[in-house]
Formats: C-alpha cells, sequence, structure tokens
C-alpha cells in the first residue's frame, strides 16, 4: 500500500471512528489535562537510537517521526503521527491517529517484517486485523478488545508522557493500548526528578525525568520542561538483559 493511499485509509477510519462526536471533555483519564508540545504544522523529529548490551553501547540507527495535523470534520482535529525505525530484521512503520486536543486514541497501523497489525478504537473496543506475512502460511486475524473506555496509544508513549501536567510529585495511573496484553494495561507514571541534562546535539536542557512502568520494558523519559518535548526515552527489557535509547537530534522549535 503506498504512503497517500495508507494516508486516505488512515483517514476515512478516524472520521468514522470520530463520527460519534466526543464532549469537551472527552479527555482518556477525567480530570487529566494533556497539552502537546507543539503548534498544528507538519514537523519531522529525528532520534538517534543507541541499544546497550553488557555495558556496551551501538548505534543502532534512527527513528523518524512525521507529525500532521487532519482536520478530519469540523469538529474533529486529528494528529496523525508515522514512525519509520529498525526492527525485526528491516524497517517498522507504525502509523497512529488521536484526537489532537486529548490525545486519545482512535486508528493505529503497524507494518513490519512479519507481520502488519490495523486497529480502530471504537467506542469501548479496539477492533482490527493482525496478519503474518512473507511466511509459507500467512493468515489474518479478525481481533477485537475489549477496553473499558477511552485509552492511550502506546506507540506514541513519549509525546502522551510529554504532554502531561508534569511537576514535582506527579504521578498518574494511564491507560494504554498494547495488543499483545490483551488491549488496556494500565502503566504507572512517576515524576522521578527535575534536573539539568546534557544532550549530544542538543546541549544542556531543564527537563522532568519520568519513570512508566511498560510491563517488560520499563521506561524512561525525559521531556524539555520549556516546550514540552520528549527528547530522551529509554526502554530496558529485562528479559533480554539489554536497553534501547532514542534521543532527539532535531533542533528545537523553541
Amino acid at each position: 500500500m503506498t504512503s497517500l493511499t495508507l494516508r486516505l485509509c488512515l483517514l476515512s477510519l478516524a472520521v468514522s471512528a470520530c463520527a460519534h462526536v466526543h464532549s469537551a471533555d472527552s479527555g482518556v483519564v477525567s480530570g487529566l489535562i494533556v497539552r502537546l508540545g507543539r503548534s498544528p504544522n507538519p514537523d519531522t523529529i529525528v532520534f538517534q537510537r543507541s541499544i546497550t548490551r553488557a555495558g556496551q553501547d551501538s548505534s543502532a540507527g534512527t527513528r523518524a517521526v512525521v507529525l500532521r495535523v487532519i482536520d478530519a470534520s469540523p469538529h474533529a482535529r486529528l494528529l496523525e503521527v508515522e514512525q519509520r525505525f529498525p526492527g525485526g530484521g528491516g524497517e517498522i512503520v507504525d502509523t497512529a491517529v488521536a484526537e489532537l486536543q486529548t490525545l486519545r486514541a482512535v486508528a493505529h497501523r503497524s507494518h513490519q517484517p512479519a507481520r502488519t497489525m490495523r486497529f480502530t478504537f471504537e467506542g469501548n473496543d479496539a477492533a482490527g486485523t493482525v496478519a503474518s506475512v512473507g511466511t509459507a502460511r500467512d493468515s489474518v486475524i479478525q481481533v477485537r478488545q475489549a477496553l473499558g473506555g477511552p485509552i492511550f496509544d502506546s506507540n506514541v508513549i513519549d509525546l502522551v508522557i510529554a504532554a502531561l501536567p508534569l511537576h514535582q510529585g506527579f504521578t498518574a495511573d494511564l491507560p494504554f493500548f498494547i495488543y499483545e496484553r490483551g488491549g488496556r494495561v494500565s502503566i504507572h507514571v512517576a515524576v522521578r526528578e527535575r534536573a539539568t541534562v546534557t544532550f549530544a546535539r542538543l546541549g544542556p536542557r531543564d527537563v522532568w525525568i519520568v519513570t512508566v512502568g511498560v510491563p517488560g520494558a520499563p521506561a524512561t523519559v525525559w521531556v524539555d520542561t520549556a516546550t514540552h518535548t520528549p527528547l530522551r526515552i529509554r526502554y530496558d527489557i529485562t528479559a533480554r538483559a539489554l536497553s534501547f535509547t532514542d534521543e532527539r537530534v532535531t533542533p528545537l522549535h523553541g
């Protein structure tokens, strides 16, 4: 499927999923206001990825993130986030669509070397397909997982964390969609500290350091306090005794 066709397909799914207009207070977590730290203009951000095994660091390519705002209807503005990064012996392309104001998940597609996944988040369910590819026995599984309410997409976890009203002592339990764990997963988020950290390309920045309890892969996110922008995210893969880190190399807008 071409990139243009994919975007049109996702836009159609997003408009359909937004057909039932949510109220102004339709955030994922009641009373929790998120604020996306960017202007509503197309943007491309690049992160340098490194992997640490047994204390040794190695470069592992880049993660490119393209953000676009979609005017789905007079009452619905959506954020499309396309990410490209190495994985599974090739390249993974994830495209997530969320409500611009709340980051509530609307649709998601993942194209991986061994499988593709398509989901729309309709009411309290995630509905879609998971297909194996490139094997002698290709298969397509129809999926419907109960979510119990609105949800964030774990594929844009760093954007969600950066959009939270972070402050010293902040904690929250947030619902994220993880297909492999049955759909809805409650993840504990906590601000560990505020500090000045020096980044390879961006120099010293004042950041919130936030811990994110992703099952099997606890994460740490460094969020710029001035721009509400994720500057670094590290996942510790406990079962494989390794970690991988993405650090922003694209200059900040402010």
